[in-house]
């Protein structure tokens, strides 16, 4: 069963976005304005990875996952101006930002596995709809699957009670025989972590 983490928390941003209707094709500059963002943050304080998802069957629909060392290092990048006349803005021009969760705090557990993930699953728990102690026994058996990356459950800063599970999966199948009905699916097209190393989807 993956372990509680104690001490300061870290912090993951799950920022999903819908392209506008006047954007629903742009999809390529949706994803080059990424590389602002990634080339910014991989600059500041604290940064710890962050990575661009898109929905195979929704190319109109990105989520972006940023993980901080903690609070204070997230909120000292993204409350300049540099931050958000600049590089949330070339995101914003294109997309409506879907969150209702807002950023996500303090990971109630996580797994790791081996490999490379190419594809992620998210699914968002609204507040009563599962315990803490059930999603991480859900991950735990995710980690034992063929094709398992990494994985964590954490905490919504916004809703009290809500919480959003992450998996990360080697490949199209060992995401399709993982995913529930109600989870999404999402393709790593571009991705970068606090050593520098960045890459992109061809």
């Amino acid at each position: 069963m993956p372990e509680k983490q104690h001490g300061p928390a870290p912090v993951t941003v799950v920022a999903r976005f819908q392209l506008t209707d006047r954007h629903k094709q742009d999809t390529a500059a949706f994803e080059e304005a990424f590389d602002g963002y990634r080339e910014y943050m991989t600059t500041q304080h604290g940064f710890l990875r962050t990575s661009l998802l898109r929905s195979p069957d929704h190319p109109d629909r990105h989520v972006i996952v940023t993980e901080w060392r903690d609070n204070s290092a997230y909120k000292a990048a993204v409350m300049v101006p540099d931050f958000l006349l600049l590089t949330a803005a070339g995101l914003m021009e294109l997309a409506d930002l879907v969150n209702d969760h807002g950023p996500v705090l303090a990971a109630a557990g996580a797994a790791e596995g081996d490999g490379v993930g190419q594809y992620c699953v998210v699914a968002s728990h609204e507040p009563g709809e599962a315990t803490e102690e059930e999603l991480l026994a859900r991950l735990d058996a995710a980690s034992r699957r063929e094709g398992f990356v990494s994985g964590s459950v954490i905490a919504s800063d916004r809703r009290e009670g809500g919480r959003v599970s992450l998996v990360r999966l080697r490949d199209a199948e060992a995401a399709e025989a993982g995913a529930g009905p109600d989870d999404e699916l999402y393709e790593v097209i571009a991705e970068a972590s606090m050593e520098g190393a960045a890459s992109r989807a061809a």
